[in-house]
């Protein structure tokens, strides 16, 4: 299970290479815009909702409150195992009895959790926002229903903890760390990112804008526009860029910039694998994978000028190409695999082991109070 297929981001890569460990298994979604993300989605089966047959591509944010329906839409799976690739909507599909659910979460719902995701001055904000309390009862149902969630990093386990009481494991999301060569550090600076607002990608451009450094900004999304209102003439955007294009950039750029508040951050561990420091906003994922002063110079106030003084400092950072991206490693393919295979495992101990209940000896009762057991926050299945 994914969110949705149409874009070409790090959630969409971690789905991919669910894909290449479960080569039989279809890949269910709400929408699937073949054009839109990674091509190696039309090799495999891809069975989407009734939202897959609307004309939107770009605009599907929009249709926020028809995603519970189009994967209520599928039914029950009765699938030996279901592995879900989410971050709002996939770990909403509802499964049989005997079938092991695992969420792999990217993150608790932004939009529904906190305010900058949409922006609080958007129209979709304010049209949204009267259903936010029907949405998160639906969210936190669907996620107790699962019998175990996966945090993409202890940053989104503690949020996983604090919105739904569930205690989750952590699996570093995978990064091809293969496809780039260690190079020495270039003239401009990059950002690869979805333009949305809580990525603060302005932040980069305001800088950059300022004192006239050399940026090119690689992404597309709904501030596109407004950024590249705002970008000086050593500003260069391009909405898409395939991979080799990408690599070739961040092997020859001269950091990193993450401005934002990741989940984890597939981009920095790219950027180490391609010996380039990254110059990261101190919150986050950015302090599981990076170092300050080893492999990056971290500021802590959202702002331009605080970027700014962390540009000027990565450039005395003294760490070679080749350590930095030796640094990358730990969050090999390879890894990733080894760990969600060890979670799977452990669900399905989960799943097999049951005792009466201690409160009304109901097989049923206990067999679904054992598969919930890594929770935090027990539901009263007996009541």
């Amino acid at each position: 299970m994914h969110d949705y297929l149409n874009q070409r981001g790090g959630a969409e890569r971690v789905a991919l290479e669910m894909a290449r460990l479960w080569p039989e298994a279809p890949i269910y979604t709400s929408l699937y815009r073949p054009a839109s993300t990674f091509p190696e989605f039309a090799e495999r089966e891809v069975l989407t909702s009734f939202l897959g047959r609307l004309p939107v591509d770009s605009g599907f944010r929009n249709l926020l409150p028809l995603y519970p329906a189009a994967f209520r839409g599928f039914g029950s799976l009765r699938q030996d195992l279901v592995v879900s690739s989410s971050a709002g909507w996939a770990h909403g599909v509802r499964t049989g009895r005997d079938s092991t659910h695992v969420v792999y979460c990217h993150t608790p719902a932004r939009w529904l959790y906190g305010g900058e995701h949409l922006g609080d001055r958007s129209a979709r904000e304010r049209v949204a926002r009267p259903l936010f309390g029907a949405l998160r009862g639906w969210d936190r149902a669907a996620a107790r229903r699962a019998d175990r969630y996966v945090a993409n990093s202890q940053n989104v386990r503690r949020r996983i903890r604090a919105t739904y009481g569930i205690d989750a494991d952590v699996v570093y999301p995978p990064v091809d760390v293969d496809r780039f060569c260690p190079r020495p550090r270039g003239d401009r600076l990059l950002v690869v990112s979805r333009l949305l607002p809580y990525k603060r990608v302005h932040l980069a451009v305001e800088a950059a804008s300022r004192a006239r450094l050399p940026l090119d900004v690689i992404g597309s999304g709904p501030s596109y526009h407004e950024l590249a209102a705002m970008a000086g003439p050593t500003v260069r955007f391009d909405r898409r860029l395939e991979d080799a294009a990408i690599t070739e950039l961040m092997e020859n750029c001269r950091a990193l910039l993450l401005p934002g508040d990741e989940d984890f951050g597939i981009t920095p561990v790219e950027a180490l694998a391609a010996g380039k420091p990254v110059v990261a906003f101190a919150r986050g994922g950015a302090l599981e994978t990076l170092e300050d002063g080893v492999s990056a110079a971290m500021f802590s106030e959202p702002t331009a000028e605080a970027l700014l003084a962390a540009i000027k400092r990565v450039d005395t950072i003294e760490t070679s190409p080749e350590t930095l991206a030796s640094h990358a490693r730990r969050f090999s393919p390879q890894a990733f695999r080894e760990g969600l295979l060890a979670a799977v495992e452990r669900a399905r101990l989960g799943t097999s082991r049951a005792s009466p209940c201690r409160r009304c000896r109901s097989p049923r009762a206990s067999r679904r109070r054992s598969r919930r057991r890594f929770s935090a926050r027990r539901s009263s299945w007996c009541s």
